[in-house]
């Protein structure tokens, strides 16, 4: 990894929306609408986000259909997922981030 990379994966980490979106991801593959309900954010305001995790190849898609599903990139062991994995795991106690998993677990009931 070099330092510019290690950069932009903090800079991308370093908004709250992405924050909350890739510990929703963390948990499950997503599609928009799933993710936009749990957020509760337009779906422009999802996909600008969405769009920068891809760039970063922190994020990939997978078209099913018509949906569109979003994962965490764990196809390799990238860059992102030394620092995620640890990022994530290490503030699950923050309470926006345990309600967004609350409801992402109450709507696959």
């Amino acid at each position: 990894m070099t330092l510019k990379r290690l950069r932009q994966i903090l800079k991308a980490l370093a908004e709250d929306t992405r924050l909350r979106i890739l510990n929703l991801l963390y948990a499950r593959e997503l599609t928009v609408g799933d993710m936009c309900k749990i957020l509760r954010v337009s779906q422009p305001t999802l996909s600008k986000h969405l769009a920068r995790l891809r760039l970063l190849r922190i994020v990939i898609d997978r078209r099913k259909g018509n949906l569109v599903y979003y994962s965490l990139n764990r196809a390799t062991q990238s860059d992102y997922e030394k620092i995620l994995g640890s990022f994530l795991a290490g503030f699950r106690d923050i309470e926006i981030l345990k309600k967004d998993i609350t409801k992402l677990e109450s709507s696959l009931h």
